[in-house]
């Protein structure tokens, strides 16, 4: 899920306390909000999803035929072996391609009450192949503020819900100047380097979102990460970079 921040807590605090609603509540899924209905044929057939012990609790994205790139709070505290990812569906009630998850890496440099570098590489035990599954390649190419990213998932459908979206959904997202969401957020703190901020207008990611895969001239290129609600037009939505962590990913990929 996306990671979504109430302001009357300190952020630390705040990621303390989601992580334990996490972990005792399977219900908290995701969805886009303000977006469209979309299917794995139209976005591509790159967007997977994860799920432990069966139940659906945030994206990813096929970057390998063996790997996926997600959140780290997706995969930090949970055991591997518990983890399966789910391809080539638009609806979560469909079968599709179930693989599980034989190994799982995070960055060593990812803080779990701040946030930073929250990316995780994901080994399946088999490869990912069949109907509407396809891979993305990672970033290599540059963007600029008021560029357009793409975001898909079965995350919430508004903030505060816990009701994940059967149909998997889509939304653009506008990218702003990184001091413009250090203001928002009234802390550079919580912004590294590794992070890009983007907000649209009703739209965002949100709840279960996390962990999918922002996507720019087709490319892999950001992860979503945390925010404070969805869609909220005081605070956008942060996301980690595939720039910032690309040599990781890849390092990870090559073990």
């Amino acid at each position: 899920m996306r990671w979504l921040w109430s302001g009357d807590l300190s952020l630390v605090t705040f990621v303390q306390l989601l992580l334990l609603w996490r972990v005792s509540s399977q219900g908290i899924q995701p969805r886009i909000v303000g977006g469209t209905t979309t299917s794995q044929s139209a976005v591509g057939g790159y967007v997977v999803n994860l799920r432990y012990d069966g139940t659906f609790y945030c994206g990813g994205s096929l970057v390998s035929r063996m790997y996926v790139v997600t959140a780290a709070h997706c995969v930090s505290g949970y055991q591997a072996s518990r983890m399966t990812v789910q391809g080539g569906v638009s609806k979560l009630s469909q079968t599709g391609v179930i693989r599980r998850v034989a190994r799982t890496f995070v960055p060593s440099t990812y803080s779990s009450s701040r946030l930073n570098m929250d990316v995780a590489v994901l080994r399946l035990q088999s490869s990912m192949t069949g109907n509407n599954i396809a891979t993305i390649p990672l970033c290599s190419v540059q963007w600029s503020p008021g560029d357009y990213m793409r975001v898909s998932g079965w995350g919430t459908t508004q903030s505060g819900s816990s009701q994940p979206s059967n149909q998997l959904r889509t939304v653009q997202i506008q990218l702003i100047r990184k001091t413009v969401c250090q203001r928002a957020y009234r802390s550079q703190d919580t912004l590294y380097a590794s992070t890009f901020c983007a907000r649209s207008s009703g739209k965002d990611s949100c709840t279960g979102d996390s962990g999918g895969g922002v996507i720019y001239r087709n490319q892999l290129c950001g992860i979503v990460s945390w925010g404070l609600g969805c869609a909220n037009a005081n605070y956008p939505g942060v996301y980690t970079s595939i720039h910032r962590a690309r040599s990781f990913i890849v390092s990870s990929m090559n073990k």
